[in-house]
């Protein structure tokens, strides 16, 4: 017969099952997460509660970092096949501007230093991120190719695949868009889908532009308003920039700075086939299309 006791007993075995399912399933992503420190590792397919997940974190942390975002052009992200989104790389929250503006959902490339620790490599795998060694923007130990194929499995994988790479690999601080920062990693991805993909499959890069307000007559009333009770540090960023030296040393440079918020600037989605074969002069014309878009950005 049916009583209390019964219910008791069924619930402490359902709460049981749901503890040992939810402990299995952290740690398969804390596992995940260590192996990101493989370059090119690709942990399984994120969920929608994990993108989800990740939009709310992107919103937070723009809020908290960054100030208002203005977004011109997002239309533009609203296209039809693959694509492999490209950026500029100035500030350690471009990431969460891009996850800000973007509105679609996408797997992407950090470098692996960045994923590391449990808490951070954890999250990393969850949201369906492929860690990189690198060194000065370089992929490092001969892992570029490992990359490449890794791009190419991601961006072949289903018609609407996305992926977000920065293609200087590393932050520009001063936001000039060298010639020279940017990697061919980017395009050669793009080739290998290419001849992964069949010929009428579209193929797309979608470039973008940050350019961040750090004038404080940007600042927003609420800026004011906690900066004038005394909570300066709202929105203040404080890290370092790497100088090398003529003996090949390196120097820690210090950087604070507040930011008063953003302008990303998405442009029109360039079908990879209408870029030139060869991989530097291919970057160079994605470069030349950003630039473009940064300087509308400083304009606003």
């Amino acid at each position: 017969m049916f009583n209390l006791q019964t219910l008791e007993y069924a619930s402490g075995c359902l709460a049981a099952i749901l503890v040992i399912f939810a402990g299995c399933r952290i740690g398969f992503w804390i596992y995940q997460g260590k192996r990101l420190q493989e370059t090119g590792y690709m942990p399984p397919p994120s969920t929608k509660f994990a993108r989800w997940f990740y939009k709310r974190t992107c919103h937070i942390f723009t809020f908290l970092f960054v100030g208002p975002v203005k977004v011109i052009g997002r239309e533009n992200a609203r296209f039809d096949g693959r694509g492999l989104i490209l950026p500029n790389h100035q500030f350690a929250m471009d990431f969460a501007v891009v996850g800000e503006a973007i509105p679609f959902s996408y797997r992407q490339v950090a470098k692996a230093a960045e994923v590391k620790g449990v808490l951070r490599g954890t999250l990393a795998a969850w949201i369906g991120t492929v860690g990189v060694q690198v060194e000065g923007g370089k992929a490092q130990d001969g892992a570029a190719n490992t990359v490449i194929a890794t791009g190419k499995n991601i961006l072949s994988h289903s018609h609407g695949a996305r992926m977000l790479l920065f293609p200087q690999g590393m932050l520009v601080f001063d936001n000039e868009l060298r010639p020279k920062d940017f990697r061919t990693g980017a395009t050669r991805i793009l080739q290998a889908t290419l001849g992964a993909i069949a010929p009428e499959e579209p193929l797309y890069v979608l470039p973008m532009a940050i350019d961040y307000k750090r004038d404080r007559k940007n600042a927003t009333l609420l800026v004011k308003i906690l900066h004038g009770v005394g909570l300066k540090a709202f929105r203040r960023w404080r890290d370092y920039e790497l100088i090398k030296n003529e003996d090949g040393s390196k120097t820690k440079k210090p950087r604070v700075f507040t930011t008063y918020g953003a302008t990303c600037v998405i442009g029109k989605p360039i079908d990879v086939r209408t870029l030139p074969a060869d991989p530097r002069l291919a970057i160079e014309a994605v470069r030349v299309a950003i630039q473009d878009l940064l300087d509308q950005a400083k304009a606003d």
